[in-house]
């Protein structure tokens, strides 16, 4: 179980194209892990990260917040902060410039929410109120994360060999399948069961 363990928590599994070409929904990627592998402080730009993500859950709220206070999406990034709240607020916390040009910083208080595990490459790494944030983005999106990451989201980072990621093609497949279909693993889970039940009956 210990070997198990150990593996299973130096991969990683793609879920979308975001990073196509270098990698494909299904691979398997080989990470290390922050904190006990490399300082989540010495991430880079051009690094490939696994960070805890709130805004895929938060996708149309931003961008009704985008319409409505007519901001640029492309120059607008998004600190979330979880608390014991109910709703939802959002403030303008002020500007942030970067080789890449300026961008609208929002601080986004939200409930105590589900996060998700990204896959995406550092593209800038910025200071914003004397605290360390990245801009990450897929190599495939047209635009980067709205996310503002901060150090302690950063949980992995792909293992690069002569500029190429570690990645097994496919095999994550299964654990995609699983998640997708998991009423169809229990359902088979419990027919492999009744007929063992049934089967001993037989006896």
């Amino acid at each position: 179980m210990v070997v198990l363990f150990l593996i299973w928590s130096h991969v990683n599994v793609v879920v979308s194209d975001s990073m196509y070409p270098i990698m494909k929904r299904g691979d398997l990627v080989i990470v290390e892990n922050a904190g006990f592998e490399f300082n989540p402080n010495d991430v880079d730009v051009g690094d490939i990260v696994v960070y805890k993500a709130h805004w895929p859950y938060y996708q149309y709220l931003l961008y009704e917040v985008d319409y409505k206070l007519n901001l640029n999406p492309n120059k607008t990034l998004c600190i979330f902060r979880e608390g014991d709240i109910k709703d939802v607020s959002i403030k303008v916390l002020g500007e942030i410039k970067t080789n890449k040009g300026n961008y609208k910083i929002l601080e986004v208080d939200i409930p105590k929410s589900p996060i998700k595990p990204v896959i995406h490459r550092v593209i800038d790494k910025v200071e914003f109120n004397n605290k360390t944030y990245f801009i990450i983005k897929g190599d495939n999106n047209p635009i980067h994360d709205p996310e503002l990451v901060s150090v302690n989201q950063i949980k992995q980072k792909v293992i690069v060999i002569n500029g190429h990621p570690l990645v097994i093609p496919y095999i994550g497949y299964l654990s995609i399948w699983v998640k997708e279909y998991w009423y169809l693993v229990l359902l088979f889970i419990l027919l492999y069961y009744a007929y063992d039940y049934l089967k001993g009956g037989r006896k």
